[in-house]
């Protein structure tokens, strides 16, 4: 069967096997994380803490404390062994840590192999610390230290404080993320947008230059995509852009990058991938939005695609090269009748130079 092999990267340093034969799917956009303590634990909830100290009638006492404060003690280790453990199976809350633990590994050293496992919000426990330990601990990114010895009530100032730090840098996190996800999503298909091409093809471009591999690039129109909108309106023509971009997730790998560059036009970044298997994956495409109908207001709406296929480095030298040798390919596929794939004409290689500098 022709889907069956469509995938099998044949040349050397670029053989990997893949398959059409079953739907494959694009990771969706990167999701907005939450802090984990947020996610775990109801807010109305105990705050879970964790304990580390290794002078155990300090850590017993203190103990009794915190759980006479409301808090729920997940547990006291006095090894960095032993609080990594605790710490991956309870995740707590806070971490009242004492920067001075017996063994080779000192609370800071602790603290900082902690940020392995997450948002970890550590308070340093301290009673004479000199200068330099506190620099050191500074690095880790303390929510606060606690000076021993310590009253009950300056304990519960500190992890309230703590811990409304903690949620604080969560939340700025959280909102940096969902920023940054804005602006690489398009709001319509959910595909990436233009500027995330950008960045995807300089980091596959010059990995492939370093290992001697291919990059091939699809780019995508929908043929007489104007006259849906005309007669049936743009919320019908959105629905099928929308369905066109399902179609190219279920079809490409998971380590494809498919971008909307910009009206009806789609581009579709493929590594590993030679020209000559990009046309037969571009086919596929073609194939299946063409069979495809889109329910959309009531309508069964179809649509085609004419496609256009460049790969660095055998035709193109660089990624504006790439791209407009795809976007004059996609124009004869156009200029051909529509509803099929153009292969780019190779770069001379004596205008290569020249044209990378451009």
């Amino acid at each position: 069967m022709f889907r069956k092999n469509l995938h099998k990267r044949g040349s050397a340093g670029s053989a990997r096997l893949d398959s059409l034969s079953s739907p494959r799917v694009v990771p969706k956009p990167p999701q907005v994380a939450l802090h984990s303590a947020d996610l775990a634990h109801d807010r109305d909830a105990p705050k879970r803490i964790l304990i580390v100290e290794d002078e155990r009638i300090v850590a017993l006492d203190l103990r009794t404390t915190l759980e006479r404060l409301g808090y729920d003690v997940v547990g006291m280790a006095a090894s960095a062994e032993e609080a990594l453990t605790n710490a991956a199976s309870a995740r707590p809350d806070l971490v009242l840590m004492d920067v001075r633990l017996r063994g080779s590994v000192d609370g800071i050293e602790l603290a900082s192999r902690m940020r392995d496992l997450g948002d970890v919000a550590v308070v340093f426990l301290t009673a004479n610390a000199d200068n330099e330990t506190l620099e050191r601990s500074l690095v880790t990114s303390p929510v606060g230290f606690l000076a021993k010895p310590f009253n009950e009530r300056t304990l519960h100032t500190t992890i309230a404080v703590a811990l409304t730090q903690r949620d604080a840098q969560a939340r700025l996190r959280s909102d940096f993320a969902l920023l940054r996800q804005e602006s690489i999503i398009d709001p319509l298909t959910g595909l990436y947008n233009r500027r995330h091409l950008d960045a995807v093809l300089s980091r596959e471009l010059e990995f492939a230059q370093r290992t001697q591999h291919e990059v091939a690039l699809i780019m995508l129109d929908l043929d007489h995509f104007k006259s849906i909108n005309d007669r049936f309106g743009h919320a019908a023509g959105d629905g099928v852009l929308r369905g066109v971009a399902r179609v190219l997730r279920s079809r490409l790998r998971v380590y494809d990058t498919v971008c909307r560059y910009g009206g009806e036009e789609i581009v579709v970044v493929v590594p590993g991938t030679s020209l000559t298997i990009a046309k037969e994956v571009a086919e596929d495409l073609r194939v299946t939005i063409q069979d495809r109908k889109f329910d959309e207001l009531d309508l069964q709406l179809g649509v085609t695609a004419s496609l256009g296929v460049a790969a660095f480095p055998s035709i193109a030298p660089d990624a504006d090269t790439l791209l407009r040798v795809a976007d004059a390919a996609l124009y004869r596929a156009k200029a051909g009748g529509r509803n099929r794939v153009a292969v780019g004409v190779p770069v001379e290689p004596s205008l290569r130079p020249q044209m990378h500098q451009a």
